[in-house]
């Protein structure tokens, strides 16, 4: 039983580090195409909101993949203790700000049109 719960500790620390992964390289790309648009004087929403997104959207998954180690040490300790009492607290935080980011997200590109 323990096994197992290391195991899927471990699952959903590395799919908090891919999902941050992920949300960087689209933040990435969105900076870049934005610098494109601008070296191509191409004049559209994506070049005004493009950098600002991206960085924003960067930094959302820098805060995303250094909340999972930590999250991983506190589960990890409360695995190994006597009293293992699972919190959903830290998970449904990153989830609701996913969502909020992904919401904040549609609307910026929704305005650009």
């Amino acid at each position: 039983m323990r096994t197992r719960d290391h195991l899927a500790n471990v699952r959903t620390t590395l799919t908090w580090v891919r999902t941050g992964m992920i949300l960087m390289g689209i933040g990435y790309a969105a900076d870049k195409l934005a610098t494109l648009d601008a070296l191509h004087g191409v004049s559209n929403g994506v070049r005004t909101l493009g950098h600002p997104l991206g960085m924003t959207v960067v930094a959302g998954g820098v805060v995303i993949a250094g909340t999972a180690l930590p999250r991983f040490l506190r589960a990890r300790a409360r695995i190994e203790s006597d009293r293992f009492a699972p919190r959903v607290g830290t998970d449904l935080a990153l989830v609701a700000a996913l969502g909020v980011g992904a919401l904040v997200l549609l609307v910026a590109l929704a305005v650009v049109r």
